[in-house]
């Protein structure tokens, strides 16, 4: 009996985590794909703007025929390095001084949805003045999250988040 739920534990682990079949065909409904931006800063400044797509039932989606551009560079579908327990998705290290972020994701070869992170919208931008020589004290972070609106995907929304460090 202990045997089956081992099996059982496995298996919905296995398949909880495992690639959507959406990765393998071309969308063509935006509104098949949840989108989630987290937005991410460590206490050694490391700093990723990371765009997760996701099917209805949370399994990651690698765009067949899409892609992700943020400030006009192609980002790869890979594992999220800052606070993200290595989640799948696609994932923008910022240059130091990058405070606004462009992000335009195209669900097929040919339709697209762009929008802006900035202050304007409710992404406040990274603390910059922390150095290497701060990591001997206790880092502060700040973390919200809001909604971006209308946007072509599940829910007519994106969901925004991030955990950055806190200036005071």
């Amino acid at each position: 009996m202990k045997t089956i739920y081992l099996i059982l534990i496995a298996v919905l682990t296995f398949t909880s985590c495992s690639e959507s079949v959406l990765s393998d065909i071309e969308i063509m409904d935006p509104h098949m794909l949840k989108v989630k931006v987290k937005i991410e800063q460590n206490e050694y400044n490391e700093k990723e703007v990371q765009v997760f797509i996701r099917d209805s039932k949370n399994h990651p989606v690698d765009l067949l025929t899409g892609e992700v551009i943020i400030n006009d560079h192609l980002v790869l579908y890979d594992r999220a390095s800052v606070n993200a327990a290595g989640a799948r998705g696609y994932i923008y290290t910022p240059h130091f001084d990058e405070q606004v972020f462009e992000v335009t994701i195209y669900w097929n070869s040919y339709d697209s949805h762009t929008f802006l992170l900035s202050p304007a919208n409710g992404w406040p931008g990274f603390y910059t003045n922390h150095s290497c020589a701060d990591h001997h004290h206790d880092v502060h972070y700040i973390s919200d999250h809001y909604n971006l609106k209308p946007a072509p995907f599940h829910d007519h929304e994106i969901e925004i988040s991030y955990t950055i460090i806190d200036p005071y």
